[in-house]
């Protein structure tokens, strides 16, 4: 696993579990972007598309993680 920082703190981590996507769907980026990505990609020794899905399930945990501290508390 690897982590990347930034200056406020853990930024994420680089998840290698993985095993075979399926759905196929075509994403547009921008140039810096996608340079980055392709940067990080050669540095850490993923597949492009690795580093995307591990980008979305980052997002993903972060997502879930505001939204059930925004829910309110039941039976109190």
């Amino acid at each position: 696993m690897v982590y990347y920082e930034k200056q406020e703190g853990l930024m994420f981590h680089i998840d290698k579990t993985f095993l075979h996507p399926n759905i196929g769907v075509t994403v547009r980026f921008t140039p810096v972007l996608y340079e980055w990505l392709k940067s990080v990609c050669e540095r850490e020794g993923l597949t492009f598309n690795h580093l995307v899905l591990q980008c979305c399930k980052n997002c993903m945990e972060m997502d879930l993680e505001e939204t059930k501290a925004e829910e309110p508390e039941v039976g109190r």
